[in-house]
């Protein structure tokens, strides 16, 4: 009996030996119902406890790494083309017609930095607890049309029609207006990058059920995969190329621009239910998708001169 407690405890130990050297796999086998028994027991629950919290380290460190890698191509991809537009105007060598296009690729590219920043300094501020919102009584029609008037430049480019679809008249909505565009702004520019060449952008609004106005962005673009659903409002996430088959039969799936750093719908998501909404989606790989927006009625009682502020 001695002789057999001594090679369990030999065994202990040498698992706690490989536990120094950060190799959480070791198991115990537990051979008797006994003190030491319970011991081995409860050495393999840590070591599956360990083990799991090992893998979710790694995994930060992988998305912390994505992350940085994305954020410096943000970056560097944009400040690269005001470079090169910039000695190009300071030669004074080109058209006037050129002149204007390079300055406007410019202001475009700086209003992606713009965002980008934005972008990571609300989520500094979300992450800190210090995120703020001013509710305030926003017109949908005049949201949509800020938008879409700002997005049509965009759109253009993609040679796709950006419209706003008729609709009966729907009553104000209780929202932060500068964080409803930003959102509205985040899923048009989405349906930009993800709607093949001379695609159709839409946006409308209508009276929901329960005292809500639903808010809508629907495009006939590449859609979203069954797989990146579940996973679609989470930090970080990025849309993949979707890969052609006979079903959908579409070559823009697979060559779909996904840069970005993963960072609008999680915004989207949590600004909009910080007002007291919620945001759903339909969608259909090779056919399209629709975003809705579900934003509370304005009611001076409850959202006049209110603050919304994390503790």
């Amino acid at each position: 009996m001695s002789k057999n407690k001594d090679e369990r405890l030999n065994r202990l130990r040498a698992a706690a030996d490989k536990f120094g050297e950060r190799d959480f796999s070791t198991r115990i086998e537990v051979e008797e119902a006994d003190e030491l028994g319970a011991v081995e027991a409860s050495f393999n629950r840590m070591a599956e406890r360990l083990e799991k919290r090992a893998m979710r380290f790694q995994e930060i460190d992988r998305v912390k790494s994505d992350f940085v890698s994305s954020v410096s191509h943000e970056l560097r991809t944009p400040l690269t083309t005001i470079k090169a537009l910039t000695r190009l105007l300071m030669r004074g060598e080109i058209t006037e017609e050129k002149r204007r296009e390079y300055l406007e690729t410019i202001s475009v590219e700086c209003d992606r930095q713009i965002d980008l920043v934005l972008n990571l300094l609300d989520l500094s501020r979300i992450e800190g607890g210090v995120y703020r919102l001013n509710f305030e009584r926003v017109e949908p029609l005049e949201a949509i049309e800020s938008c879409v008037k700002s997005e049509m430049t965009a759109a253009e480019k993609r040679r796709h029609t950006l419209r706003i679809e008729p609709f009966a008249e729907v009553p104000p909505i209780c929202a932060d207006p500068k964080a409803l565009r930003r959102v509205l702004s985040n899923l048009i520019e989405n349906s930009i990058k993800y709607t093949p060449d001379g695609g159709l952008i839409s946006l409308s609004a209508q009276l929901g059920e329960d005292n809500f106005v639903l808010i809508s962005v629907t495009d006939n673009g590449r859609g979203i995969p069954p797989e990146d659903l579940p996973v679609l409002f989470n930090k970080f996430h990025r849309g993949k190329p979707v890969r052609a088959d006979s079903t959908t039969n579409e070559d823009f799936l697979e060559d779909a621009d996904v840069s970005g750093v993963g960072l609008g719908l999680y915004m989207g998501k949590y600004v909009i239910e910080r007002m007291g909404g919620r945001i759903t989606v339909e969608t259909e790989v090779g056919k399209g998708s629709r975003f809705d927006l579900h934003l509370p009625i304005w009611k001076e009682s409850e959202c006049g001169n209110n603050l919304s502020e994390e503790k």
